[in-house]
């Protein structure tokens, strides 16, 4: 009997400056210790992306990850630089995705809300 398949997780950093410089990006390492740490026998977060803060890059990366018929990700993380500024859309395009999927499947529950606001 094989193994399951290992559930798969992308993060995606959304800032300006990590975009410029990759070096400065804290949140890939450490997000993939919590999952190498926590979940490392259901979770594979090997998938990862810095972009700029621009409505278009976020929409593009997380849908080639989202809607592959076989090489999906069932999981995208989020996260941005130090602080908001004018630019910042990110919180914007997440709840537009979020929205967008629960109007298709209903997935509107207490917890999803928390979720999408954090």
């Amino acid at each position: 009997m094989s193994a399951p398949r290992k559930l798969r997780a992308a993060i995606l950093i959304v800032s300006e400056t990590a975009s410029r410089d990759p070096s400065t990006d804290k949140g890939i390492p450490a997000l993939q210790e919590v999952f190498a740490r926590v979940a490392s026998d259901r979770w594979n977060a090997t998938e990862t992306k810095i972009v700029p803060d621009e409505r278009q890059a976020i929409i593009d990366t997380v849908t080639k990850w989202t809607d592959s018929d076989d090489d999906y990700v069932n999981l995208v993380l989020t996260s941005g630089g130090t602080g908001f500024t004018q630019k910042d859309i990110t919180p914007e395009v997440s709840t537009s995705f979020w929205l967008l999927v629960g109007s298709i499947y209903d997935l509107s529950t207490p917890i999803n809300d928390h979720v999408t606001m954090t």
